[in-house]
C-alpha cells in the first residue's frame, strides 16, 4: 500500500501540509513519493489572435512556475532521504490526478481536503470529491481545517497525525473486508490499535413502553457479535491488537459518535457495503462520514481488484505528461 504514494498539490502552503502529517509514511525505505502538480489553463485556440497571444503566455508562465514549485519542493524531500519523483500534467485537476495514479501504478493518494481555494465546506465540488468518486485505489483525505471549541473551523497545521487508534467499519459483507488489509498495513506502520465497528439496526420489541415510546432491545454483546468477528480476526492475524465494538442505531451516526467519543484518528472504509451502490457518496453512509467527520479517512471502494475502466486506462496511457 506504502509502496507509491501520489500526493496532488496545487502550490498551496495547505495542500503541502499532508507531507508533514504523513511524515512517517515518507520516510519509510520502501516508499516512493510522486508529487502531482496540474496546470488547468484555457486553450488558447479558444482565442482570437490577440488573445490567444495572452493565452499563451499566461500558459507558458503557469507551466514554468509549476515547474520551478516541483523541482523544489522534490530537491528539500530528495535531502531528508526520501524517494521522489514529480510530475505535471495539464487538462482538469481530478482525471488528471487519477490518469497520473493509474499510469504510474501508485499504490496510495494521499491529500489534503483542500488547498488553494481553502472552502470549510471541504468535499462539496472540491476536487477531494470527484477523486473519491472514481479512483481505482486506496485514498487517505486529512481534513484542511479543524473544529475549535467554539464550534467554527480553523486550518489545520503540518504536525505529523498521530495514528493511535483506528476505526474500521463492518458490515458483515465481502465488500466490506475490502478495507481490512490497507487498515492493516496503516494500523502497522503507525503501531495503531483497531477498533471494528458494526452498527446493528435496533430492535423494537412490540408494544409501547413509558410514554408511548416503544422499547428497543439491546443490541448484540460486542464480544458475541459474528458480524465483527471475522474481520476482528484477520486482523489480530496481522499482529494487532483488535477490539470489537456493537452498537446499535443509524450506521453513519454510530461511526461519527464512536469517532468522537472513543478517540479515535482514522476511520478506515469500504466506500459502500451490502447496497453496492455505485454512485457511493450521493445519499449514502460514506457520504455523511466524509461530510461530517473530523479526523483523516481511508478510503477503499468496494470492487474486485480495484481495477479502474479499461477506457480510464487506454486514457492514461495515450495522455501526454511533462515531467
Amino acid at each position: 500500500m506504502f509502496e507509491r504514494i501520489l500526493i496532488p498539490l496545487d502550490g498551496s502552503p495547505r495542500a503541502e501540509h499532508i507531507l508533514g502529517q504523513v511524515s512517517r509514511i515518507l520516510r519509510r525505505k520502501d516508499s516512493e513519493i510522486l508529487l502531482v502538480r496540474v496546470v488547468d489553463l484555457p486553450e488558447a485556440s479558444q482565442f482570437d489572435a490577440a488573445r490567444r497571444t495572452a493565452s499563451e503566455y499566461a500558459r507558458g508562465r503557469e507551466r514554468a512556475q509549476a515547474h520551478e514549485y516541483l523541482h523544489t519542493l522534490a530537491g528539500r524531500l530528495a535531502e531528508q532521504g526520501v524517494r521522489v519523483r514529480a510530475f505535471l500534467a495539464e487538462g482538469a485537476a481530478a482525471p488528471a490526478i487519477l490518469e497520473q495514479a493509474v499510469r504510474e501504478g501508485a499504490t496510495l493518494i494521499a491529500m489534503t481536503t483542500h488547498g488553494r481555494t481553502g472552502i470549510p465546506r471541504w468535499l462539496v465540488g472540491s476536487v477531494a470529491e470527484k477523486i473519491v468518486r472514481t479512483s481505482p485505489i486506496p485514498v487517505l483525505l486529512v481534513r484542511s481545517f479543524r473544529p475549535t471549541p467554539l464550534g467554527d473551523l480553523q486550518p489545520v497545521t503540518a504536525e505529523e497525525l498521530p495514528f493511535r487508534k483506528i476505526l474500521v467499519p463492518t458490515d458483515g459483507s465481502i465488500a466490506a473486508e475490502t478495507v481490512l488489509d490497507p487498515a492493516a498495513q496503516f494500523a502497522q506502520l503507525f503501531d495503531a490499535k483497531v477498533m471494528v465497528l458494526h452498527a446493528e439496526a435496533p430492535v423494537v420489541i412490540p408494544g409501547y413502553g413509558e410514554m408511548g415510546i416503544p422499547p428497543i432491545l439491546p443490541p448484540t454483546p460486542s464480544d458475541k457479535d459474528a458480524i465483527t468477528e471475522p474481520a476482528a480476526e484477520r486482523l489480530r492475524a496481522s499482529g494487532l491488537a483488535v477490539c470489537r465494538r456493537t452498537v446499535a442505531g443509524d450506521t453513519a451516526g454510530v461511526i461519527l459518535d464512536q469517532s468522537h467519543s472513543d478517540g479515535v484518528d482514522l476511520v478506515a472504509m469500504a466506500t459502500h457495503g451490502r447496497s453496492g451502490f455505485s454512485r457511493w457518496i450521493l445519499g449514502s453512509v460514506a457520504e455523511r462520514v466524509l461530510r461530517h467527520a473530523g479526523i483523516p479517512l481511508l478510503l477503499v471502494r468496494a470492487e474486485a481488484e480495484m481495477k479502474p475502466a479499461p477506457e480510464a486506462q487506454e486514457r492514461a496511457a495515450e495522455a501526454p505528461q511533462t515531467r
